[in-house]
């Protein structure tokens, strides 16, 4: 996802940084710690929502409204058999809605059984992609997901900081990825995955000693991605997809003894030159590789009849064009894809692509002309994975995610000349997203989205702003913030203390990186990452009032 799922994950961060854009990050609110107490007549559904307090265990039919938050010290167990639905939402205006299951140091063992599957679902009655989302893991190395059924959510079980054991079970019909991890352990065995939007399994960003074996993948766009990762992947069955492995960006991966069928890609692997990869006996269609056994059925209670990102996709990208907080002026970008990365300079956008360069060995900078949307590129041969660009009217600066960097360059003919570098505070932590510069010195968003550094050129640190929530990527217009996240509708206004002031809706799924002309705001949207569609929008505020009675998440 690159994606993951930011602004949620820092992003989302994402990810993921995010999920960013999926807003599993913390929801503050006064009923935090209000959970259900009662104990409910013999087989009807318990409906849990907030923080739990202590250890809890969980049978029979729950439904989760809005979130469940598991913090550190805390484990929730999932008995075998048991359904858990999640509240389901289809608008823009009220995300919080989406029900979803998190953690912060604390653990859910979800174990269930070959005749005891545990579902985790949406509760409407015709069910899409997106209608919850997910389950997010962070800082745990005792969760385990065993036997269970995950379907019809946003991204399907996220784990960041931790080792996670997802296994014997089936990961279907989500929006983005089915499985996702940064700088975690996971081990990912004897599944059934399909029909997921993005990747089956998707591991972005210094994870380690992954093991994904004895799987079914068993039809979609690509079935697992990887980026700044080491794994083995061994004895699995892959059939029906357009890309079955793509990776990049340092990775180390074995590839062995695995079964290949109908794949529509030149190639089963499409890996770039940064891989190192070790491929050996591997059955493109001699049967030299038998398919893997598993004791799991492909049980269904409800369907979805087309592919997340084809034409019938149900979910809502794209959202209404004007409402009462703002106006979409301008549409460009098509062929560009998404990004994290956006900058308004000198009468043009910059970003950076995604995926790969046509020029350099790594990204290419893009300049775009803000009313054709004509693209003139250059290339770069270090900068890896651009997550905020700016300018100081004398250089530009990007913040790389995966090389824990800052880097200081130019423009040379065709290609861009780094000059130097520096790495970002706290890198111990992890990748950041967000960059800018107020005018006087550089400002870099932490890893958990929620302090701004101020720091000179060369990354010495002069002070710090501190925001109440994850703001994501933000931009500053000379009087204060716009961010990506953090306002109760979206995005959010802020005074150069930290302080919101202000907020409205975002134009479409997925606000990945944001910029100002001087009259108007600019954002990249994800839309659908399948979709060669125009991802840059123009936008003019009409009212950012913050209104009353909406929360803030």
């Amino acid at each position: 996802m690159n994606r993951i799922l930011e602004g949620l994950i820092p992003c989302l961060v994402i990810p993921l940084m995010v999920l960013s854009s999926m807003c599993l990050e913390d929801q503050d609110s006064e009923e935090d710690d209000v959970v259900d107490e009662q104990e409910p007549p013999e087989d009807e559904p318990v409906i849990k929502r907030g923080v739990l307090n202590s250890d809890e265990v969980w049978s029979g039919t729950v439904i989760i409204d809005e979130y469940v938050s598991v913090p550190e010290g805390v484990t929730l167990t999932v008995e075998p058999g048991t359904h858990v639905y999640f509240k389901h939402y289809r608008g823009y205006k009220e995300p919080w809605k989406k029900g979803n299951l998190m953690t912060d140091g604390g653990s859910i063992r979800a174990i269930g059984g070959e005749d005891g599957m545990i579902w985790f679902t949406s509760d409407a009655e015709d069910p899409i992609n997106g209608d919850w989302l997910g389950i997010n893991v962070r800082n745990s190395k005792n969760s385990v997901f065993r036997y269970v059924i995950v379907e019809f959510a946003v991204l399907g079980i996220l784990q960041t900081d931790s080792s996670v054991e997802v296994s014997h079970s089936i990961i279907r019909w989500i929006n983005s990825e089915g499985l996702y991890a940064e700088r975690s352990e996971p081990t990912f065995t004897s599944n059934i995955m399909y029909g997921n939007g993005y990747h089956d399994i998707a591991l972005e960003q210094y994870n380690n000693n992954v093991t994904i074996k004895g799987n079914h993948f068993l039809g979609g766009h690509v079935s697992l991605h990887f980026e700044k990762t080491e794994a083995v992947v061994e004895g699995n069955y892959f059939k029906d997809y357009r890309n079955p492995l793509t990776g990049g960006m340092d990775s180390v991966v074995t590839v062995k003894n695995n079964r290949f069928r109908n794949f529509t890609a030149p190639e089963a692997m499409r890996f770039d030159k940064t891989v190192t990869a070790a491929i050996s006996g591997n059955d493109m269609g001699d049967d030299s590789v038998p398919i893997p056994s598993l004791d799991i059925n492909d049980v269904r209670e409800r369907e979805l009849d087309y592919l997340p990102g084809e034409p019938k996709d149900r979910f809502n990208y794209v959202y209404s064009p004007d409402d009462e907080t703002r106006s979409v002026m301008r549409r460009i970008g098509k062929g560009l894809s998404f990004g994290w990365s956006l900058l308004y300079h000198d009468g043009y956008l910059w970003r950076f692509s995604l995926g790969h360069g046509t020029i350099g060995k790594q990204l290419d900078l893009i300049r775009i002309d803000p009313e054709t949307g004509t693209a003139l590129r250059y290339g770069n041969d270090v900068i890896m994975n651009p997550r905020g660009l700016t300018h100081d009217g004398e250089f530009f600066y990007v913040n790389d995610f995966s090389l824990l960097k800052v880097f200081r360059f130019r423009l040379n003919g065709t290609k861009i000349d780094i000059l130097d570098s520096f790495f970002i505070p706290e890198k111990e932590k992890g990748g950041t997203t967000g960059l800018t510069y107020d005018g006087e010195h550089l400002r870099l968003l932490s890893r958990d989205g929620r302090t701004l550094y101020k720091l000179y050129p060369n990354g010495t640190e002069v002070g710090e702003t501190t925001f109440n929530r994850n703001i994501g990527a933000l931009v500053w217009t000379g009087e204060y913030y716009w961010s990506v996240n953090g306002g109760p509708k979206g995005l959010g206004k802020w005074n150069e203390n930290g302080n919101l002031i202000g907020t409205v809706y975002p134009v479409a799924d997925g606000t990945w990186a944001i910029a100002f002309d001087g009259e108007c705001l600019w954002t990249i949207q994800r839309t659908c990452e399948e979709w060669d569609d125009d991802k840059i929008f123009r936008i003019e505020v009409l009212d950012d009032s913050l209104g009353v009675d909406v929360p803030i998440i």
